[in-house]
């Protein structure tokens, strides 16, 4: 469920980008999804010290640990990021009103304060709507489709996806080298952040004013997110085969370190 969580936030993080382009508030809508965003970090705060504790319970116990048992967690991701998917068009339309009630409050807890209410409840529910059929056909046309950055978000999200798992089960593996391996989980996910820090989330930001300034149409703009959500889940996806080879490398890193 936390896994599930955590991917589901880090795939809504797009309709972020929606919101902006139709409030015209960059920052505003940043700061308010900064709040969502605490979530799912919590949710990862959490999820890891449960797992570093099954692990070593069975190591305890002389449980052979299968990888069946991580590559669950990580089709729970996929799960996720599908549901994500689904949730965009009512999520953009939710944060939308708090983005309007965040620019007039100027804080976050006054916003949070007035969200506690019925009519919050009732704007969600007007909100709900599943994805148009419209999106599903824009990704039929791949002529408009940035390769480059398509391949590049779903390297990210294979690594991301994969990369505190792989760590631990290379703990499993060889339990002699289980916290060193564990602390190598920032070697092994910085590969997809430093990627979607350097290349990813500017061309994302860079495509977002320029949507606002009127250069670049909306219409592509959302056939762009498309693309995008589609190769997140593609890396989800491609975690499963990535999982054993990347933890038989930090086992190898580990050991000659």
């Amino acid at each position: 469920m936390l896994t599930c969580i955590i991917n589901f936030i880090l795939i809504i993080s797009l309709s972020v980008r929606i919101v902006s382009t139709r409030t015209k508030r960059i920052s505003t809508s940043n700061s308010l999804f900064s709040l969502i965003y605490l979530i799912g970090q919590f949710s990862y705060n959490i999820q890891i010290p449960i797992l570093a504790k099954y692990v070593e319970e069975s190591l305890v116990s002389n449980v052979e640990l299968s990888s069946i048992f991580f590559r669950i967690i990580l089709l729970a991701s996929t799960f996720g990021a599908i549901l994500g998917a689904i949730s965009i068009p009512t999520i953009h339309r939710f944060m939308s009103r708090g983005v309007e009630l965040l620019h007039h409050n100027h804080s976050v807890i006054n916003l949070i304060k007035k969200s506690i209410s019925i009519s919050t409840v009732i704007h969600l529910k007007n909100s709900a709507k599943w994805p148009d059929k419209l999106n599903f056909v824009r990704l039929k046309n791949m002529e408009k489709m940035n390769v480059e950055i398509f391949i590049l978000n779903i390297l990210v999200y294979t690594f991301m996806s994969t990369s505190m798992l792989s760590c631990l089960y290379a703990g499993a593996l060889h339990p002699e080298l289980r916290t060193t391996s564990l602390s190598l989980s920032g070697f092994a996910g910085g590969i997809g952040t430093i990627i979607m820090l350097l290349l990813v989330e500017p061309y994302n930001s860079i495509l977002t004013d320029k949507v606002i300034e009127e250069k670049v149409s909306n219409a592509y703009f959302r056939q762009h997110l498309s693309f995008v959500i589609l190769a997140r889940i593609i890396g989800t996806l491609m975690s499963q085969f990535l999982f054993i080879p990347l933890s038989k490398m930090i086992v190898w890193v580990a050991a000659w370190i």
